[in-house]
C-alpha cells in the first residue's frame, strides 16, 4: 500500500469532528468552553472521565491515561494501524485520499496485508461457488442442510467447500497471487519432500473469519467423515491473529453495542444463533478464549455472557474468564447449557427463547467460580466444611465491591451449612493478610501523592504547552534539565520546539509525533482549560521559580556528595572551589525561597 500523502492526513484530521467520530462509541455531555464528557469507552467507569476539547482536536480520558486525536481514537477503538485508520476516516467523512509513489521494495512490504486480505476474499468465493454448484460438494451441502444451514444460510455467511487435490493454488496462481502469497495467507503449503505448493486445506467445508472491516481474514475448516483433524484453522499470518479475532464479530458488533456478547465455542453454534434472532453471538477461532478476546469485547459492550455446554462450562469460566475480567473491566457471566447439548442443538430443537431464558439466567463468573470451588470439596464433617469456607473466601476476595461480596458470603453460607458470620469472619481474616500484588500496586497507584517536584513540573509543562505566549518570560530560563523524567523532557523539547517555529504546542497534529509514552502526559496536561488562566501572572512566577529551586536543590546534593569525596588537605584548590560553588548555590536557593514567601 502506497503511503498516504501527508497534506491529505492533516486536512482529514481538521475536517473529522472528533466530537461526532467519539459520539458513535459514547454518548457525550457538553462540560463547558469546547469540552465534552462521557464514560470512557476503553476501561469501565462509573463517573465520566473521558474528555474531548473540540477546539484542540485531543481527547484525554483521566481515569485510565489514554489520550490522543482522532486517528489515535480509531486505531484503538476499531483495532488499526495508523493507515487504516486514515482510510477509515476518510470513507466516513467522504474525503478522497492521494497516494505517493512508494520507493522500491516499500509498496511490497506496505501493501502484503493488502495482498493477503485479497487472497482470502478470493478464495472465499472460489470455494462458495464450488460449495453452492459444484457435484463434488454434494456430501458437504448434505451436511448443512441436516444442521439446518441451507443454501440461504450459506449465501449470507459465505460458507463454502475446499476441494481435494491442488484446485485452490491453481486457481489462485491463475488470479495473479504469488506463491509467497499464497504461503503468507496459509492458503497454501510448500512440500517439505520435494517443495511443491499444495492447499492447505482440502475435502473441508470452509467457515471465513471477518475482521471487524468485514474482510476475510482466514478460515476454519470442518473435515467430513473420519478425517483428522476434524477441524482446521487457518494458521498465524500477518492479517490472522486468533488471539484477537472472534468469528461473527463483524455481524454481531452493532447488536453486542446495545447489550451484551454472547460467545460461543463453534462457528455452526454462532450462525445458529444468528439465524434464529440471536444476533450477538460470536466465537474464537480454534483457541481457548483469552484476555485479548475479551478486550476486543470490551470496545464494543461491558457485559459477556460465555455459553457452553455444561462439560465445558467450568473450565471456560474458570481457566479462560477468571482474573481477566477484573483485569480487563468487563463483567463475565457463565450460562451453562444442558449436558451433551450446544447452543447450536438448543436452538434449532427448543427455538430462539430457550437460548433467551439462558442468557438471563446467567450467573456472574464470582457466583459461578464459587458454586465450582464448594461442589469438588466434601462438606460432610465441621473440618470438611471450614476448609471449604477457607477456599470459598479466596474466590470472595477477587470481588471488590463490599455490597456484592457481601451476598455472596452469605450465598455460600448457605451453601456450605455455616452460619454466615463465620464466612465474614473468615473473609475479614483473609483480608487483613493483606492484598494481593495486582490489587496492593493498584492501590498505592491510586493513593500514592505525587512528589513535589513532579507536581512542579507537570505544571510548567501545562503552562509551556497551553499558554506559550503567557509563559513565554519564563520559558527562556528552563532547559531539560529542569525535568526528571524522559518523558517530560520529550513534552519540554516539544514545547520549545514549537515555540521556535511560532506553532501552537497543543493540538492534534502535535499528537502524532509523540512517543506513546508521551502522549497520555501530553493530552492529560492540554485537554480542557489548560491550566492557569491568562491573568494569573504571579502563579506562572511562583511555578517557573519553584522549578528552578527544585533543580537547585538538586545540584546542593550533588555538590555536597563530590565535596564529602574531596580530602580538603591533599586537594585544597578543588575543595575550596566546590565549596564556593555550594554557598553560592545554596545562597541562590535561599533568595529564591525568600521571593517566594514574600510573593505570598
Amino acid at each position: 500500500m502506497a503511503k498516504i500523502r501527508e497534506e491529505d492526513i492533516d486536512d482529514l484530521r481538521e475536517r473529522a469532528d472528533l466530537v461526532e467520530v467519539v459520539s458513535a462509541y459514547t454518548p457525550l455531555k457538553r462540560s463547558g468552553g469546547n469540552t465534552s464528557k462521557g464514560l470512557c469507552p476503553f476501561h469501565s467507569e462509573k463517573t465520566p472521565s473521558f474528555t474531548v476539547d473540540a477546539a484542540k482536536g485531543l481527547w484525554h480520558c483521566f481515569g485510565c491515561g489514554e489520550g490522543g486525536n482522532v486517528y489515535h481514537f480509531i486505531q484503538k477503538v476499531e483495532s488499526l494501524t495508523f493507515p487504516e485508520a486514515v482510510e477509515w476516516l476518510a470513507r466516513r467523512f467522504g474525503v478522497d485520499l492521494r497516494y505517493e509513489e512508494s520507493r522500491p521494495g516499500e509498496q511490497r512490504t506496505a501493501g502484503i496485508k493488502a495482498r493477503l486480505l485479497e487472497a482470502n476474499g478470493e478464495a472465499a468465493r472460489f470455494w462458495h461457488d464450488l460449495l453452492m454448484s459444484s457435484p463434488q460438494a454434494e456430501p458437504a451441502r448434505a451436511y448443512l442442510e441436516a444442521r439446518g444451514f441451507g443454501s440461504e444460510v450459506a449465501e449470507r455467511w459465505q460458507l463454502g467447500w475446499a476441494p481435494g487435490g491442488n484446485e485452490t493454488c491453481r486457481h489462485l496462481l491463475g488470479r495473479r497471487f504469488s506463491v509467497e502469497e499464497i504461503v503468507r495467507a496459509d492458503l497454501g503449503r510448500k512440500s517439505e519432500r520435494d517443495g511443491n505448493l499444495y492447499d492447505s486445506f482440502r475435502g473441508r467445508i470452509v467457515f471465513p473469519t471477518r475482521t471487524v472491516q468485514g474482510d476475510v481474514a482466514g478460515f476454519g475448516g470442518r473435515a467430513l467423515g473420519d478425517v483428522q483433524p476434524k477441524y482446521l484453522n487457518t494458521a498465524e499470518t500477518p492479517v490472522f491473529a486468533k488471539s484477537r479475532l472472534l468469528f461473527g464479530l463483524d455481524r454481531a458488533k452493532s447488536a453486542i453495542a446495545r447489550g451484551v456478547a454472547v460467545v460461543v465455542e463453534g462457528y455452526t453454534d454462532v450462525i445458529a444463533l444468528h439465524e434464529a434472532g440471536v444476533i450477538n453471538a460470536v466465537a474464537t477461532n480454534g483457541v481457548a478464549l483469552g484476555g485479548s478476546h475479551l478486550e476486543l469485547l470490551k470496545k464494543f459492550t461491558d457485559r459477556a455472557v460465555l455459553m457452553f455446554d455444561a462439560d465445558e462450562a467450568g473450565r471456560a469460566a474458570a481457566d479462560r474468564g477468571w482474573g481477566l475480567d477484573r483485569s480487563i473491566g468487563l463483567e463475565v457471566l457463565v450460562a451453562p447449557l444442558p449436558a451433551g447439548r450446544d447452543p447450536a442443538e438448543v436452538v434449532t430443537e427448543d427455538g430462539a427463547e430457550s437460548i433467551a431464558k439462558f442468557i438471563e439466567a446467567a450467573q456472574p463468573l464470582v457466583e459461578f467460580k464459587l458454586e465450582q470451588t464448594v461442589a469438588k470439596l466434601p462438606l460432610d464433617t465441621p473440618e470438611a466444611r471450614a476448609r471449604a469456607v477457607r477456599e470459598a473466601v479466596k474466590v470472595l476476595g477477587s470481588q471488590r465491591d463490599v455490597i456484592a461480596r457481601h451476598e455472596y458470603a452469605f450465598k455460600v453460607a448457605r451453601r456450605i451449612g455455616v452460619d454466615p458470620e463465620a464466612v465474614q469472619r473468615a473473609l475479614g481474616d483473609e483480608e487483613a493478610g493483606g492484598l494481593g500484588p495486582d490489587e496492593e500496586a493498584g492501590g498505592r497507584a491510586r493513593d500514592r501523592r505525587l512528589p513535589g517536584n513532579v507536581k512542579v513540573e507537570r505544571e510548567a509543562l501545562q503552562l509551556l504547552l497551553t499558554k506559550p505566549r503567557e509563559s513565554a518570560p519564563w520559558a527562556g530560563d528552563v532547559s531539560e534539565r529542569n525535568f526528571s523524567s524522559p518523558v517530560r523532557r520529550e513534552l519540554f523539547r516539544h514545547a520549545t520546539g514549537a515555540r521556535a517555529d511560532g506553532a501552537a504546542p497543543a493540538s492534534a497534529a502535535v499528537a502524532e509525533r509523540l512517543s506513546s509514552e508521551a502522549l497520555g502526559l501530553y493530552t492529560e496536561l492540554t485537554v480542557g482549560d489548560g491550566g492557569a488562566s491568562a491573568d494569573a501572572q504571579e502563579r506562572m512566577s511562583q511555578v517557573f521559580t519553584r522549578l528552578k529551586v527544585f533543580l537547585l536543590e538538586t545540584e546542593i546534593k550533588s555538590r555536597r556528595n563530590t565535596l564529602q569525596e574531596v580530602n580538603p588537605v591533599t586537594d585544597a584548590s578543588r575543595h575550596d572551589a566546590l565549596f564556593t560553588e555550594l554557598v553560592g548555590l545554596e545562597a541562590e536557593r535561599r533568595d529564591l525561597l525568600r521571593g517566594l514567601q514574600g510573593g505570598g
